[in-house]
């Protein structure tokens, strides 16, 4: 079974490396203006200087998981904010090889818990901040197993229990949960 996972998991990281390395260069923002000028993404820093942005925020049910094909082009990105979007294994996958993440927001957002282990191994992840999440079993025992995070928050997220917060809490001794 854990062979499985890993080739599932393996094969979801390629292919989004793979159809990154099809797309046109992302220095002068050719493939996502229109999408900036929709405003579904905002990009901190002055992206035409050169200058990667250390923020990038995808907001709107328009944006797509595909669409998380551009992150692979961002790799100083700091933090990275996301509403509204679904969030599948394909996006985290890409999310996933940003190596300096250090904030992920998710503010409205259907998550696919098992997709949320493929950033478990990010050193630099700290903080983790969810607002109006389902926050599932299967979720909160993902997050137990990150030992690298210093804070958790849950802003008005549904499905959370005294006992799950409980068992977290005991998993992560050194990380704040709010």
């Amino acid at each position: 079974m854990l062979h499985a996972i890993s080739f599932v998991t393996v094969m979801v990281i390629a292919n989004c490396a793979y159809a990154a390395d099809a797309l046109p260069p992302y220095g002068k923002l050719t493939v996502t203006e229109d999408l900036i000028r929709r405003e579904i993404v905002r990009l901190g820093g002055d992206w035409e200087s050169g200058e990667k942005p250390k923020l990038v925020s995808f907001i709107g049910d328009k944006f797509e998981s595909r669409h998380f094909e551009m992150l692979t082009h961002v790799p100083t990105l700091e933090s990275f904010y996301v509403d509204t979007c679904a969030i599948d294994e394909f996006a985290m996958a890409c999310l996933s090889q940003i190596h300096q993440l250090e904030r992920l927001d998710i503010v409205q957002c259907k998550l696919e818990p098992k997709s949320l282990s493929l950033l478990r191994g990010h050193r630099e992840l700290k903080v983790i901040f969810f607002d109006s999440v389902f926050i599932s079993d299967q979720l909160m025992t993902e997050l137990a197993k990150f030992q690298n995070l210093r804070k958790i928050v849950f802003a008005d997220c549904k499905g959370i229990t005294q006992e799950q917060l409980s068992t977290l809490k005991a998993a992560l001794l050194s990380v704040k949960i709010e």
